[in-house]
């Protein structure tokens, strides 16, 4: 289960109001925090046994608690690629280490490692980690402005619209009032959305931009399509041109 993300104040509304907070890469709380979730995932493509896959988890990140990442740098290229090898190499340790007791029937230790490098060569598996871990932070952001703003439905109209999108504005209205259990008309459903819509995008952006040294307009649009999520901040980034 990943950890909830704290209660945040609201990202900067423009691109050029954002500033890289790099230097979270050095605080182990904000680290674990914020990447645990992809870690785990990754590991579990490169470690088919899920205990195993746990245990790395956990040294992991007990090490990265308790000596950083010393040797990461912003001059080293993006961070998500400079943690992937990192990762990478922690599940390999671990064959390494298993290669004494591997027991009757397992891969040998040079499959195991032919298999992982395999799995590292392409970027899917930690790619779809990283994109789920940044939509899965936004949408907590989003519950929690809903939740810290009466009258606010910003989470639950975002949700029908992705959840049912066949469904028209009085039918989204419609499930809105069920759920939220007061009256919900189209026409305040609509302007809901629209909002959120926007406040997604915003916070997710936000999120894309923790680790780029240089969060440009065009390294967070090519940091989002690496990672499948452009199409959730497209008309957003568009006004920040």
């Amino acid at each position: 289960m990943s950890t909830p993300s704290p209660a945040l104040t609201g990202p900067p509304t423009y691109l050029d109001e954002i500033s890289t907070r790099w230097g979270e890469v050095g605080n182990p709380r904000q680290f674990v925090m914020r990447y645990a979730t992809a870690i785990r995932c990754y590991l579990a493509s490169l470690i088919r046994n899920p205990t195993d896959a746990d245990d790395v988890c956990q040294d992991f990140l007990l090490n990265v608690l308790t000596h950083r990442f010393a040797q990461a740098s912003p001059d080293r290229g993006r961070f998500r690629k400079y943690l992937k090898t990192a990762v990478r190499n922690a599940a390999l340790m671990h064959y390494r280490h298993a290669r004494r007791s591997s027991a009757p029937g397992q891969l040998s230790h040079e499959a195991e490692l032919c298999l992982i490098e395999k799995h590292a060569d392409s970027d899917t598996q930690w790619l779809d980690a990283w994109g789920a871990c940044l939509l899965e932070r936004t949408w907590s952001e989003l519950h929690g402005h809903q939740r810290r703003t009466p009258g606010n439905m910003f989470h639950t109209a975002l949700r029908l619209w992705v959840d049912h999108p066949d469904d028209n504005s009085n039918q989204l209205a419609a499930r809105a009032t069920q759920i939220l259990n007061r009256p919900v008309q189209p026409d305040n459903f609509r302007k809901q959305l629209s909002r959120a819509r926007r406040l997604f995008a915003e916070r997710l952006v936000a999120e894309a931009t923790q680790t780029l040294e240089t969060p440009s307009l065009e390294e967070v649009r090519s940091e989002l399509q690496d990672l499948g999520l452009l199409r959730w901040v497209g008309r957003y980034l568009e006004t920040q041109g």
